[in-house]
């Protein structure tokens, strides 16, 4: 062949590179368009909603009732990170009523002696044991964390309302905890964002992490909440109902977490939204921040997000994305195929076109070259010019500019979402840095159908693929002055009436915790009359720990203000009053009459309460069928599928078991 015949091939060749190319950018580009406009509409459309309201404050997530919260921290390999993880959260995160469990395995001494010195300086440690030696696979451990959680609620007669999952590199936000609280059970999984701790412009690869992050979470998983409800978990940050929790460990016989994935998180969030739960990505920067409207979001003390480092190499990065890419692309595909409605199914084709995407990108590059030659020749720096491609008017033509507009929008679209959680010069960095994560997410794609065809011809079994986080836990800005415990010392009654008529809300708050409950009739009265004209005090956190405090009080004379709380406007009163209300002596009697009177937001804020503990329904549904409380039976069976489900098995199983058994497993009747 001649030199021209080899030019004309070398043309046919890229001509059909670029078609192939071109066809998968504008499909790309084309879902991606929808993500942007759809992100800015929600921006829009949130100003104008929320303008008309007060913004979410800390004096409304401190006047929540704290539910217990079980931390759960898998950790392979991850002794010292785990120790400056759990000492942030213990030393800064603003919240009293919650217990870490560490899962730990037989064959990682450091890790376990490491959790161990925790353990001994602070009580809220627990350290978990795994029954397999590692690395299994962090769905295992989790199992494994989960049923030391359901044992130690056995032994000592709690219950966990909210599960919570943070990785051991985790930096976790000061406020991080009362957000779960105040959201929870009025949603059933809130997923807060992880993104990485803002570092030196020349670590590159990490970098790359903090631009992906940004643009994902910041912009596209907002978007994927309001058109198909479905919010891919982070597998850190994710705060669970208690609710959600049983309900998959009945739909799995036990098998909450997916073992069989690389990605548990991101399974889990697809079943969650199959069963029809609500699941919320929230990102929010509370009232209580008076930075000016240019300041980044890295930088905003009350922008509630997780924070951690991600690997700053390539081998590790390739590693780990690897992984990623088996579980959310490979394994889902293979496990679950493409089940879902047609939202879902433009979820998983955004999922998991990287694969075709990747080998696109890799190509361009070529392409690029090419035409760079090709200029370079027209130009006269070459001895031989290529032939053009590109020829005007054509379709090719025209396909490869809407190409060029979708390559710039997705270039201001990188810096507008980078400059805005890092600040604009990190923004503007981020251009440069797309060409290296384009390589290194197109080595982590071939990596990752290596791995997986391997795994799946018998060579490698699928196992915890975990990364190395030799970066450490970093620090963020956060509100994290010291935590001080107020001790419940006792006060005379005389300085408690005097701060119940108060005009100070933080006097009444602070008198509210400390109102004795053995006092005389006399004195009783006189406390029951004060807090009865609580009952209307303009400041929610008055009526809040009003509500709190009859949960303690057990005096049946306030039941009636109890009812009033009930049926408050606002949902964190009436979360708080329906916890105190399970919490009193006959709460049959009571449930009865609550659901016979109370509102319909009353009735919801009670039913919540009730689907979050296992041990209350139980005892909820023996006295369902012993004082035949037929209102509160209708209204559970009418209104939680859930409930009507676990009374379903409840009846089974009592109908299985011998009268003398019954007798003797009958729960105390009168009280929770």
């Amino acid at each position: 062949m001649e030199t021209h015949d080899w030019l004309i091939l070398l043309r046919d060749v890229f001509a059909s590179l670029t078609w192939f190319v071109a066809i998968v950018y504008f499909l790309s580009g084309s879902q991606d368009l929808v993500y942007d406009v759809g992100a800015y509409w929600l921006r829009f459309w949130r100003l104008y909603t929320y303008k008309k309201q007060p913004r979410l404050s800390l004096e409304r997530l401190r006047a929540r009732d704290q539910q217990r919260i079980a931390v759960m921290v898998p950790a392979w390999n991850e002794g010292e990170v785990v120790a400056s993880m759990v000492d942030n959260i213990i030393k800064r995160v603003e919240y009293e009523n919650y217990a870490i469990f560490v899962g730990t395995y037989p064959n990682d001494p450091a890790t376990q002696a490491c959790v161990d010195r925790l353990a001994k300086e602070f009580p809220q440690i627990n350290k978990v044991v795994t029954a397999r030696p590692g690395p299994t696979t962090k769905a295992d451990c989790l199992h494994n964390i989960l049923n030391t959680i359901r044992a130690q609620e056995e032994a000592k007669g709690v219950n966990f309302d909210i599960i919570l999952m943070h990785d051991a590199e985790d930096w976790v936000h000061p406020q991080s905890f009362l957000l779960h609280n105040y959201l929870i059970p009025q949603v059933d999984v809130v997923q807060l964002p992880i993104l990485p701790l803002p570092t030196k412009w020349n670590k590159w690869v990490h970098w790359i992490y903090a631009d992906e992050f940004s643009e994902n979470h910041m912009k596209d998983v907002p978007v994927r909440e309001k058109i198909s409800g479905f919010v891919p978990y982070a597998g850190t940050g994710t705060g669970f109902s208690r609710k959600v929790i049983d309900f998959l460990a009945d739909e799995h016989d036990g098998h909450v977490f997916n073992e069989s994935s690389m990605t548990e998180d991101y399974s889990m969030s697809k079943k969650i939204r199959e069963a029809g739960l609500k699941s919320v990505f929230v990102t929010v920067v509370l009232a209580d921040d008076k930075s000016p409207w240019y300041v980044p979001l890295c930088k905003r003390p009350m922008f509630i997000s997780n924070w951690s480092y991600f690997p700053m190499d390539w081998t590790r990065s390739v590693r780990q994305k690897s992984r990623w890419i088996i579980g959310i692309s490979l394994q889902e595909w293979e496990q679950t195929g493409w089940e879902g409605s047609w939202l879902m199914k433009e979820n998983f084709i955004k999922d998991r076109k990287v694969f075709v995407a990747a080998s696109a990108s890799f190509l361009g590059y070529f392409i690029l070259l090419y035409f760079l030659i090709f200029a370079a020749g027209q130009a006269g720096w070459l001895p031989f010019k290529l032939i053009t491609i590109l020829v005007p008017n054509t379709a090719l033509a025209n396909l490869v500019s809407f190409c060029s507009f979708f390559m710039i929008l997705r270039v201001t679209q990188r810096i507008t979402w980078v400059g805005l959680t890092y600040g604009l010069i990190p923004g503007l960095l981020s251009v440069p840095r797309l060409v290296i994560g384009n390589v290194l997410n197109g080595l982590a794609t071939f990596r990752a159908l290596k791995v997986f065809s391997d795994s799946r011809r018998g060579r490698a079994a699928v196992r915890w693929d975990n990364t190395q986080h030799l970066e450490g836990v970093g620090d963020m800005h956060g509100d994290d002055s010291p935590r001080q415990t107020v001790p419940a010392l006792e006060r005379p009654l005389d300085d408690v009436l005097h701060g119940l008529t108060s005009e100070d809300p933080t006097e009444i708050v602070s008198a509210l915790r400390f109102i004795p409950a053995g006092v005389s009739e006399v004195e009783r009265a006189e406390v029951v009359a004060y807090l009865r004209g609580l009952v209307t005090a303009d400041e929610l956190r008055v009526r809040a720990a009003l509500a709190q405090t009859f949960g303690r009080l057990p005096w049946s004379e306030l039941t009636p203000t109890l009812f009033l709380l009930l049926n408050d406007p606002d949902s964190i009163v009436r979360l708080n009053a329906a916890r105190a209300l399970l919490s009193r002596p006959r709460v049959g009697a009571l449930l009865e009459q609550a659901f016979t009177a109370a509102g319909p937001k009353a009735m919801e804020a009670i039913i919540r309460i009730i689907e979050q503990d296992r041990r209350r329904q139980r005892e909820i549904f023996t006295l369902m069928d012993k004082d035949n409380l037929v209102v509160t039976k209708a209204t559970i069976m009418v209104e939680s599928p859930i409930l009507r489900a676990r009374y379903a098995a409840f009846v089974g199983s009592q109908s299985a078991d011998s009268p003398a058994d019954e007798v003797s497993h009958a729960p105390e009747l009168d009280t929770l």
